[in-house]
């Protein structure tokens, strides 16, 4: 190889003739003189080798004038050849040197090329992040170039080394690729990652080989590259992962992403609607395949005027409906010519049909709300009237007709206020049923019993049919009362006057039916499976129409409740309707420990002084009125108005009962409730909660502030008289 630097050739040739000079030097006494062109040659040939051919040509001068001057006779002479013999030695030593420089300093040449050839081969290997191997099959001696060290942790020294840092299942796979070729010749290849031993680092390694063959098929000799694909298979992976993430979100927006060419037919398709297969799509021509030829007519319309466009569509397919979305633009290539065009179609199909429901159900919400309004107008206007008639006259008779439109009405609001609060308790899963085996007959009987007076009023006729056997069930007989109520009362007011209800109750199998049948107005196809719903009135234009529309969706609720099912028939408008309620038998006959019969309240006779009762209510008119019927009812009464009014007069008037409003303005009614427990125990005062409030959390906040009893208003005064009376006969243990 050459020395680079031109100034360092000369120098390092100079420096080699001193040196073999003055080893000739050394050398010669013991020569006697003989070969002093010898020592000469070998030095030329590193001078050829590190130098070139200039100063190897001179250091071959340099060396003859050297040899002429100290060892050829006369020595001393510059040029002391005088004899043909020598002339001929002379030129035989320079013919031979230069042949020398010549060769020595082509390999020099040779060798330089092929060491920057070398450098230019590990400079792309570094680059590359490859390593070249090659391996002696039968040794396993390996020779390799781009470092494998750097790249894997290790040097190869043979193939094992190679493997050391392979699972073993991908060196397994190596071996019998390698065995193969070994076997046939040609190329192999794997691609695996590798550990790296020394900082565990994994480094995803693409391996291309060859074995060539000797005359007689025997592998002799293995070569191949080693390239470090760790990048590569990263962004592969990337590419992947952004591919899923791509196809997910298509398939759960239920988008299709399509190309179709300049005539409209679809060239790729991804996540195909309406079951359409991918080979279905393409080579199809746009819409033709859901019969709407027109919609390919508006790609070839972006294609001429290679603008994006976004329109909605509605297809029918396989006796469904779609509701698409689809945007579309056209690509353009280099010229600014259009040469495909991109789309994305989403199914909206659940979305319109939500936005459907929506709609219905404001709908729903501002009839439900207008007939609230109208519902709760109905009864007031009679309760005023009727407060007017009192004022006005004084007559027993006119008192008497005005209590009983008061009566009615008020019986009226508070019936609709019961199913809204059911409603709302039903929503929040807060309905607690109070289960036990009853007999379905009791039911139905009572049930009638409630709704006797408004058939009796509309002229309606009940034919009732019973088994002559018990059907039991288990279950809360107040609730499946009220779902027969509603039922019952919603056949009266959709029949014709006079009219007929049927209501037959039989036990099939394990089931127990309720069937309550009218030929009343009857019930639109269209309008049967909505009657359940929230705010659903059948009809407006029914006979005695009245109502929120909530008590079928309250009485499913119920019966659901109850583990069993409700139903609706109807042959249509005109033809009357039937209700059948099933709910489950009861699996044995045995009653259980309770009694399903409501327990007698024993009423402890008045003494003869009757007791003081404290009416404490913010608001006058409520609280005024109950204390006036309940000194009507021989009770003494008194009224506060505040918490601290009822505490003020605790001491003075020493009530045996208080009924308490919760929500007092200053001192709360629990707060009044819990001082006064301080001041009086319960066998001396009994502490009733009247309120507006009766959800469970409520009734636990009285039962820990003290109170006895909670009653929601409106309070019926014969309830609050039974709990009053059991209240004040029953021995209470003292807390």
């Amino acid at each position: 190889m050459v020395i680079e630097r031109h100034w360092l050739r000369w120098s390092a040739a100079a420096l080699v003739f001193v040196a073999a000079t003055w080893l000739n030097l050394q050398l010669q006494p013991y020569l006697n003189g003989r070969g002093p062109l010898l020592p000469y040659f070998p030095s030329l040939v590193v001078v050829g080798l590190a130098c070139g051919l200039g100063p190897a040509l001179a250091f071959l001068a340099a060396s003859a004038l050297a040899v002429l001057y100290f060892w050829i006779d006369p020595v001393g002479q510059v040029f002391p050849v005088d004899s043909p013999p020598d002339a001929a030695l002379v030129v035989l030593f320079m013919f031979a040197g230069a042949l020398v420089a010549s060769v020595s300093a082509w390999a020099g040449r040779l060798m330089q090329k092929e060491r920057n050839s070398r450098r230019r081969l590990n400079l792309a290997l570094a680059a590359g992040r490859m390593v070249t191997w090659d391996w002696d099959t039968v040794t396993g001696f390996a020779n390799t170039a781009g470092g494998a060290k750097q790249l894997f942790g290790r040097n190869w020294s043979t193939m094992e080394d190679m493997l050391a840092g392979m699972s073993a299942e991908d060196a397994a796979r190596f071996r019998e690729r390698y065995r193969y070729a070994t076997e046939s010749g040609g190329r192999f290849s794997l691609a695996c990652p590798i550990t790296r031993p020394d900082n565990g680092e994994v480094v995803w390694t693409q391996f291309d080989g060859y074995v060539s063959l000797d005359a007689k098929g025997r592998a002799v000799h293995a070569y191949g590259v080693a390239v470090d694909v760790t990048s590569q298979q990263e962004a592969l992976r990337a590419s992947q992962a952004a591919e899923e993430r791509f196809h997910l979100a298509l398939q759960s927006g239920k988008v299709m992403a399509w190309e179709c060419d300049l005539q409209g037919r679809y060239t790729w398709a991804f996540n195909t609607p309406m079951g359409f297969s991918r080979e279905a799509l393409i080579g199809a021509e746009v819409g033709s395949l859901v019969g709407e030829p027109q919609f390919a007519e508006i790609v070839r319309e972006a294609v001429a005027t290679a603008r994006p466009m976004n329109l909605a569509q509605q297809v029918s397919h396989g006796g469904r409906t779609y509701q698409l979305l689809t945007s579309l633009r056209p690509v353009m290539a280099h010229d600014g010519q259009v040469q495909r065009v991109i789309g994305a179609t989403v199914d909206v199909s659940e979305l319109s049909a939500a936005q459907e429901e929506l709609r219905r159900e404001s709908q729903r919400k501002d009839s439900f709300l207008a007939t609230l309004a109208h519902e709760l107008r109905n009864p007031m206007a009679p309760i005023r009237y009727a407060v007017a008639m009192l004022r006005q006259s004084g007559t027993d008779a006119t008192r008497a007709h005005a209590t009983d439109i008061i009566a009615r009405q008020s019986a009226h609001m508070a019936r609709l206020l019961d199913d809204l609060l059911d409603m709302s308790r039903i929503t929040r899963n807060v309905v607690e049923l109070k289960r036990q085996l009853i007999d379905l007959r009791t039911v139905v009987r009572q049930a009638l019993e409630a709704v006797e007076p408004l058939y009796s009023e509309m002229k309606h006729r009940v034919s009732l049919s019973l088994p002559p056997q018990p059907v039991l069930v288990d279950g809360d007989p107040t609730r499946l009362q009220q779902v027969l109520g509603n039922l019952l009362d919603n056949a009266a007011k959709y029949s014709p006057e006079p009219g007929e209800v049927t209501v037959h109750v039989a036990a099939e199998g394990d089931r127990a039916r309720i069937t309550v049948t009218d030929r009343g107005i009857g019930i639109a196809m269209e309008m049967q499976p909505r009657v359940f719903e929230l705010f659903t009135r059948i009809d407006a234009r029914g006979a005695a129409p009245s109502g929120l529309g909530i008590g079928l969706a309250v009485s499913k609720q119920l019966v659901q409740l109850h583990d069993g099912t409700i139903t609706v028939e109807s042959e249509g408008v005109g033809h009357g309707s039937r209700f059948i309620v099933e709910l489950p038998l009861a699996p044995d006959g045995q009653a259980r420990a309770e009694d399903p019969v409501a327990p007698v309240v024993a009423v402890a006779p008045l003494a003869a002084e009757a007791p003081c009762v404290m009416v404490v209510d913010d608001n006058v008119d409520g609280a005024n009125t109950l204390a006036e019927v309940l000194r009507g009812a021989h009770y003494r009464a008194s009224v506060a108005y505040s918490g601290e009014d009822a505490l003020r007069n605790f001491e003075r008037l020493r009530p045996r009962v208080m009924l308490l409003d919760i929500g007092l303005p200053g001192i709360s009614g629990t707060e009044v409730a819990r001082r006064l427990r301080t001041m009086a125990p319960r066998d001396e005062l009994a502490l009733i909660a009247i309120t507006g409030w009766g959800q469970r959390s409520d009734r636990e906040a009285t039962a820990a502030a003290g109170f006895d009893a909670h009653l929601v208003k409106p309070v019926e005064f014969n309830e609050l008289e039974r709990v009053m009376q059991q209240l004040l006969g029953a021995p209470r243990a003292v807390s």
